[in-house]
C-alpha cells in the first residue's frame, strides 16, 4: 500500500489542504471538500487492491480443481 501512486498524492493533497486552511487561502468547507476526496481516493484504491487479490486467489483455485467424472448412460434393451 505505501507504494501506491493514489496514496502519496492523497497525501500531498491532504497536506496541501491542511496549509491552504491554515493561510486561509481557501475556506474550511472547501478544504473539507478535497479531504474528503482524498480520503476516498485512498480508502477505494486499496479496496480494489484487496478485492483483486482475492479474484485472483479464486480464479487459481478454481482451475486448481478437476472436472467432475461424467457419468455414463446405459440404455437398457427393450
Amino acid at each position: 500500500m505505501w507504494k501506491s501512486k493514489t496514496l502519496w498524492a492523497s497525501l500531498v493533497s491532504l497536506i496541501g489542504v491542511a496549509a491552504s486552511v491554515a493561510t486561509n487561502e481557501i475556506t474550511v468547507a472547501e478544504g473539507l471538500q478535497v479531504a474528503v476526496t482524498a480520503i476516498l481516493a485512498i480508502f477505494l484504491r486499496h479496496g480494489i487492491s484487496k478485492s483483486q487479490v482475492a479474484s485472483e486467489a479464486a480464479v487459481e483455485a478454481a482451475s486448481s480443481i478437476s472436472p467432475a467424472p461424467t457419468k455414463k448412460v446405459v440404455k437398457k434393451a427393450s
